[in-house]
């Protein structure tokens, strides 16, 4: 499976711990962000996260789900007399979304290049969009390379569209008002405005972030259609028994594969419907023991790695990002080779970004896939470690590991 979209470049300015001037950032498909506690790692996720509830449902929606505006604002330049918006830009390259309109006529975005600025000072106490911008490269069927413009300002969206109209050079302009009830509502999230504004949506709808809690993982769920794995574990035995269903194309058989090398004496694991209310729970089974271990008898380990491997082989529709903080907790470091080759294999089609704190896990990663993260004068500052001056030679005397241990590369644990 091809991935279906990657971002690229990452801007943040004002966002927690980001501060002004704007941190950019480039990405790839792998991204593991190391650094101290509290020096911002899960401030670069939580920004995606942020950006995808606003997307879906609108900034106050985001900022409430986030503690409000004093938990989003940067903390230092909130107590600034002048004002500074808050940032959040990305670059994005798509692969495998193809478009039918107009008939049969098709076209196919090609990039994407996003930036919007929130005012979490105005007048009425709430969020609301200062301005906002998007384009899109869009290619025809015939080859042609078109560009798509949405500008939004709080009063207005303007967007030149060339697909449906002749003489692309003069593209028509198409003006909307703001309706005074909708300041903080972005344009994105409105998908009737155009074609690649509701593809741009989808795409962010299927960002995932996980942040594993094995006692959540454990609990029994009821099974509904739309059922996904919760961002701290939950519904874990509805996917597994959804994977049991579709284990033709081999996604059960990996997920107990990668146990099995991993866990000393796992043999399988099941699922089953429980009598009382009908929810699904699931068992594990070792080597030598008659009968299944419940959840609550296996190890956080155990569970964490099972969550993993879920997360790994669950395929949801346009998923391309997924944010995972800190695999290692629970686990044995012995196991960060294992680890870093069940992410490696999940990076092939869908974009990775993982904090942690195992200087085992650089190891396997070559130095533009490490984003090194520091605080600075109250402010986080991310660089890529292939940025670091002399990388490649330290690496002939270090592990990468090595050299982020000793303080060599910054982002110092």
């Amino acid at each position: 499976m091809a991935r279906t979209a990657m971002i690229t470049e990452l801007t943040l300015e004002g966002f927690k711990s980001f501060g002004t001037p704007a941190q950019t950032l480039q990405l790839g498909a792998l991204n593991f962000v190391v650094g101290a506690n509290a020096s911002g790692k899960t401030n670069l996720i939580s920004a995606l996260r942020f950006l995808r509830s606003s997307v879906l449902q609108d900034a106050e929606f985001a900022v409430d789900e986030f503690g409000g505006l004093a938990e989003v604002r940067n903390k230092i330049q909130r107590q600034s007399v002048q004002q500074k918006p808050l940032m959040i830009a990305f670059k994005m390259e798509v692969d495998a979304f193809e478009v039918r309109i107009e008939g049969q006529k098709r076209y196919r975005i090609r990039s994407y290049d996003y930036v919007v600025k929130l005012d979490l000072r105005s007048s009425s106490g709430r969020p609301e969009v200062e301005s906002e911008t998007l384009t899109a490269s869009i290619q025809s069927e015939e080859g042609d390379e078109l560009r798509y413009s949405l500008k939004r300002d709080r009063q207005n969206v303007i967007i030149k569209d060339p697909v449906g109209q002749r003489g692309h050079s003069k593209v028509k302009e198409q003006r909307f008002s703001v309706p005074d009830q909708e300041t903080a509502r972005l344009a994105l999230g409105v998908g009737f405005f155009s074609f690649p504004c509701v593809v741009l949506r989808t795409i962010v709808d299927g960002w995932r972030f996980y942040n594993i809690s094995p006692h959540l993982a454990r609990l029994p769920c009821k099974e509904t259609p739309d059922a996904d794995l919760g961002l701290s574990g939950e519904n874990l035995a509805v996917i597994l028994h959804k994977l049991e269903q579709q284990n033709g194309k081999g996604a059960l058989d990996s997920v107990v594969t990668g146990l099995r090398g991993a866990v000393p004496g796992f043999r399988n694991v099941k699922t089953a419907r429980l009598p009382v209310e009908g929810k699904w729970a699931f068992q594990i089974l070792e080597e030598k023991i008659r009968g299944a271990i419940n959840p609550d008898s296996a190890s956080d380990g155990t569970i964490r790695l099972l969550s993993l491997l879920v997360i790994a082989n669950w395929r949801t529709e346009f998923s391309s990002l997924v944010a995972i903080e800190e695999p290692e907790n629970g686990v044995h470091p012995h196991l960060s080779e294992h680890i870093m080759q069940i992410l490696r294999a999940a990076a092939e089609d869908r974009q990775l970004i993982v904090t942690t704190h195992n200087p085992a896990f650089l190891d396997y990663l070559e130095p533009q896939e490490v984003i090194l993260c520091d605080k600075q004068d109250g402010f986080t500052k991310l660089r890529r470690a292939s940025d670091v001056a002399q990388i490649e030679t330290f690496r002939k005397h270090f592990r990468l590991g090595e050299l982020w241990e000793q303080g060599t590369l910054g982002g110092i644990p």
